[in-house]
């Protein structure tokens, strides 16, 4: 009996991280929706650990890949892309996670109904990944519903896991493989050119910050922070137009009190 077409796809990257990945997973599984849904693991290097994790956790309807390339997000949510079928697109890294019923609030929502597309609220959780057990140090719900606006042209604004994206929507955009940290804000930017989002009420995203040595989020990285993030953000803005001169203004502006850099507004 051939399976339903999935309500949604939810396109989990990984990398080595099979106590995380699994957290993610269980978070996922552990929703209660009325919709069929498919996952897609994308792992951009071979793991036994990863593998044990995702035998144990998939059904038979979701799907894990251990790709070969470039290790980095970007190229596993386009293979992700590529293969997903629903008609919805869910992003989750694999060190966060999903609070419980966020599917079915989902496929409940009127706009959703009508296929729109929607963002929702997170929490953000603070943990150490030194000990053997993850603990959280404190947590905190955010109220999203006003957090995303024009100055999305100048620094990215929402999560990624915090949108729900129409696979129609998406089309053929995709992330951007020569980008070093940033290839989620280009993304959306791309997307928000089609389309803005609606914002949802809902408590959909947990996402863990790790503030101490022990962690390991590529957002926090050296790459995140140095020269390479400077010629990812002059990138995004050459791609990415600054829709008024205020916010070129305010491009230069950030950019001369972040790195430093003076560059000519009319240039951004």
């Amino acid at each position: 009996m051939q399976s339903p077409v999935p309500f949604v796809s939810i396109i989990v990257p990984t990398h080595k991280r099979p106590v995380l990945l699994e957290r993610a997973l269980i978070s996922i599984k552990s929703q209660e929706c009325p919709l069929p849904y498919e996952i897609i693991v994308v792992s951009d290097e071979v793991d036994i650990a990863n593998d044990v994790v995702c035998a144990r956790v998939l059904g038979q309807n979701d799907t894990y890949i251990r790709r070969s390339g470039a290790r980095g997000p970007a190229e596993s949510r386009n293979l992700g892309l590529t293969l997903a079928s629903g008609q919805y697109i869910l992003f989750l890294d694999d060190d966060d996670a999903w609070q419980p019923g966020l599917l079915a609030q989902l496929a409940n929502a009127p706009a959703v109904k009508e296929q729109g597309f929607v963002y929702f609220d997170c929490s953000v959780a603070t943990e150490s990944r030194s000990a053997p057990q993850l603990g959280d140090i404190s947590c905190t719900q955010l109220d999203l519903s006003k957090q995303l606006n024009e100055l999305v042209y100048i620094k990215n604004q929402v999560h990624m896991s915090c949108f729900a994206f129409p696979r129609h929507l998406i089309g053929n955009t995709r992330f951007d493989l020569h980008m070093r940290a940033y290839e989620d804000w280009d993304f959306l930017l791309a997307i928000f050119e089609k389309a803005m989002p609606r914002h949802l009420p809902i408590q959909g995203s947990l996402i863990f910050e790790v503030s101490d040595e022990s962690t390991d989020r590529r957002g926090d990285s050296q790459n995140a922070s140095n020269f390479n993030a400077v010629m990812d953000y002059l990138y995004v803005y050459r791609r990415h137009p600054a829709p008024s001169e205020a916010l070129r203004l305010q491009r230069a502006d950030f950019l001369a009190n972040n790195a430093g850099l003076v560059v000519p507004a009319d240039m951004l």
